[in-house]
């Protein structure tokens, strides 16, 4: 969107957090305000070899201290860098910046609260921010250096397998190639997404494991463990049935929290698989040389459920609200209107559908006892939703 009264462009994230707009000299300006706006302290990084990261930052770092913010800059780091830097120093919001994105989240890589997208979105369209004071820049390098302690610190003391690392960051390749070395036994070959957030595992015994499935198996054992977990609101609904078994919960967080999740958000930060792939690969490879040999059995049990996720198309500005949703779905749906979007359930199926923060899209997950069931349940939705 652009505000004509200040020909601002105004950003604003998307779900998985890419900031939409052009990028204008004076948008750069106003999202240094908005950052001053929605955290006291933001921490603001960028990935090594790019100079159009670097000029960013700096530029938006400069823009949130004349508003009166306290920015912490972390040159060279991946994006989970930054989301264990941003716990370490107090950063409620954080912005990293690569080769020609711009991504933006809550404190370790959380979405952003539902009053915190607001907020940007206004200042960011509102034009400069009149502070009485200049606040500040600083260096945050040394708190990029706890990452690799805190994987280590999780890692067992001996690998029982080969662990390698495939993944299109020439940064996180280098740094867990370093970190996950040493192991015998069987190759084990996490798959870790560009941002470093998800990670897949395949293995030549069970092919692969993706990474639904492996949030999940960790997730289990965590409730053998005598422990909670914080999921966001987006997974299988079979998580409640595991904790249970267990005596345990699950706490769900969303993408735009209205403030109710907070306990869910506070563990997530404390346990970290769900916003870190490194950190889930470390909770994988202690399990496995803990289970020993019943490591391959585990691996290899079958889901409870299976899901299926698909993006609906939707015009621009025309996105159907919650309302009209539970018109078109509500035959033979149990249908329940949440801040994260519609839940859906019938018998032991589940969905949710939820739209897009810029309304172009919708997000489907479809959940069922097989992966035939959920595709099917995903095809009659989206016919639904589209017609």
């Amino acid at each position: 969107m652009t505000d004509k009264k200040n020909s601002t462009q105004q950003l604003l994230p998307e779900d998985d957090g890419l900031l939409s707009g052009r990028i204008l000299p004076e948008t750069l300006t106003a999202l240094g305000n908005g950052l001053a706006e929605i955290a006291a302290r933001c921490m603001i990084g960028f990935s090594p070899d790019s100079a159009f990261a670097k000029a960013t930052a700096y530029s938006v770092a400069g823009a949130a201290a004349a508003a009166g913010g306290q920015a912490v800059l972390v040159a060279d780091c991946a994006p989970v860098e930054l989301g264990m830097a941003s716990v370490a120093g107090d950063c409620d919001c954080i912005l990293h910046i690569d080769h020609s994105r711009l991504h933006i989240y809550a404190k370790g890589l959380l979405p952003l609260t539902a009053s915190q997208q607001q907020a940007l979105a206004h200042t960011c369209g509102s034009g400069w921010l009149q502070r009485s004071e200049y606040g500040s820049v600083s260096d945050g390098e040394g708190l990029r250096l706890l990452y690799p302690g805190e994987i280590l610190r999780r890692l067992p003391k001996t690998l029982n397998c080969m662990p390698e690392i495939s993944t299109g960051s020439q940064r996180m390749l280098t740094l867990l190639n370093r970190l996950f070395r040493g192991g015998r036994g069987k190759a084990m070959t996490f798959q870790l997404a560009q941002d470093g957030r998800r990670v897949s595992l395949f293995t030549e015994e069970h092919g692969w494991i993706f990474y639904e499935r492996l949030l999940m198996l960790v997730t289990e054992q965590f409730f053998a463990e005598g422990r909670d977990v914080a999921l966001p609101f987006w997974m299988p609904r079979s998580a409640e049935t595991l904790a249970a078994q267990y005596h345990r919960r699950v706490l769900r967080y969303a993408s735009a929290s209205d403030g109710t999740d907070g306990e869910a958000r506070a563990l997530a930060l404390r346990q970290g698989i769900t916003l870190d792939g490194a950190i889930l690969c470390a909770e994988v490879l202690r399990l496995c040389s803990e289970k020993g040999e019943a490591a391959a059995g585990w691996l290899a049990s079958e889901p409870m459920t299976h899901t299926v996720r698909r993006i609906v198309s939707a015009p621009v500005g025309q996105i159907m609200n919650g309302q009209e949703i539970l018109s078109r779905c509500a035959s033979h749906w149990e249908l329940t209107d949440t801040p994260e979007g519609i839940v859906a359930d019938r018998g032991s199926s589940h969905a949710l559908i939820r739209p897009s923060a810029t309304g172009r899209s919708m997000t489907l997950w479809t959940e069922a006892e097989s992966m035939e069931m959920a595709a099917e349940l995903a095809g009659q939705l989206t016919a639904l939703l589209e017609r």
